[in-house]
């Protein structure tokens, strides 16, 4: 049963990937910008996560893997919920960023600030998903490489959400100091 969930949830975080890139391409809309941190890193955060959904989906497959140690039902249901959790957040930020969802800097005077909705109790929602999901990936399957990968992409993405908001502090000066005094980095209660 939880496979099963853990495969449809996979599918459509694929599924929404897939929609984001083809609707910027018929859009003619930037979808990558300029990487905040050295181009290398950028690479490997994104190549960190790959590694991580392909955990993932390899329990949704039912396919074993070398385990530190096998989870107990339990632990699969505190996953699960990580997983859903995750998959609700970036899905709310993606929805609310809409054509303003890029990867990297953007160098459009169009963008808007967002503070409202998920992005009331989170400056990064949709990084936020993201170490949802790849820390349900580790409890699902505590292998060593999906749980490197994960503190990996965690770190690089924590410094990539550092010089974002360097940028958009340049970009929307007071109003985003203001923004960042009233809601936490990760999560505010």
């Amino acid at each position: 049963m939880i496979s099963t969930l853990v495969l449809i949830i996979s599918l459509l975080l694929i599924f929404l990937i897939m929609v984001v890139v083809v609707r910027s391409i018929i859009k003619k809309q930037q979808i990558i910008g300029r990487p905040p941190i050295p181009v290398f890193f950028f690479i490997l955060a994104k190549i960190l996560v790959l590694v991580n959904l392909i955990f993932l989906l390899l329990k949704g497959l039912k396919i074993n893997v070398y385990r530190i140690f096998a989870p107990i039902e339990f632990i699969d249901i505190i996953a699960l919920a990580f997983l859903i959790l995750g998959t609700v957040l970036l899905f709310l930020s993606t929805i609310k960023l809409n054509k303003d969802l890029i990867f990297g800097l953007s160098s459009s005077k169009d963008h808007k600030l967002q503070t409202g909705g998920v992005f009331s109790i989170s400056r990064h929602p949709f990084y936020l998903g993201f170490i949802f999901i790849l820390f349900s990936s580790c409890l699902f399957n505590p292998n060593y490489l999906n749980i490197l990968s994960f503190i990996g992409a965690w770190i690089i993405h924590h410094f990539i959400m550092i010089k974002e908001e360097q940028f958009l502090i340049s970009q929307y000066g007071e109003e985003y100091k203001e923004y960042a005094k009233r809601v936490n980095r990760y999560i505010s209660f």
